[in-house]
């Protein structure tokens, strides 16, 4: 049978297949500042960071296992609350 993907691979995914490619992690040491912009969604892994977007009047504390979508246009910034953090980025 023939596969509705193109032949091309990436890491043995088949391209058109989006949802399956790995999500690369990030990690952060305690304090640091990650910039980002509305759209993407942070997915915590290991500790805790802090978000903040730009004119909003509430932060966000996302915890391992959360994941928050940034809505607001302009920048966020993603930080390494308490120690240590890994993240993911996904749109």
């Amino acid at each position: 049978m023939r596969s509705m993907f193109k032949s091309d691979r990436y890491n043995d995914v088949p391209l058109g297949v989006e949802s399956a490619w790995p999500q690369r992690r990030i990690e952060l040491r305690r304090g640091a500042l990650l910039r980002l912009s509305a759209g993407d969604a942070v997915t915590a892994h290991a500790g805790s960071v802090w978000i903040t977007e730009e004119d909003s009047r509430r932060d966000v504390l996302l915890h391992a296992g959360q994941t928050f979508r940034l809505a607001r246009p302009g920048l966020a910034l993603v930080e390494a609350a308490f120690s240590d953090a890994s993240i993911s980025l996904s749109n």
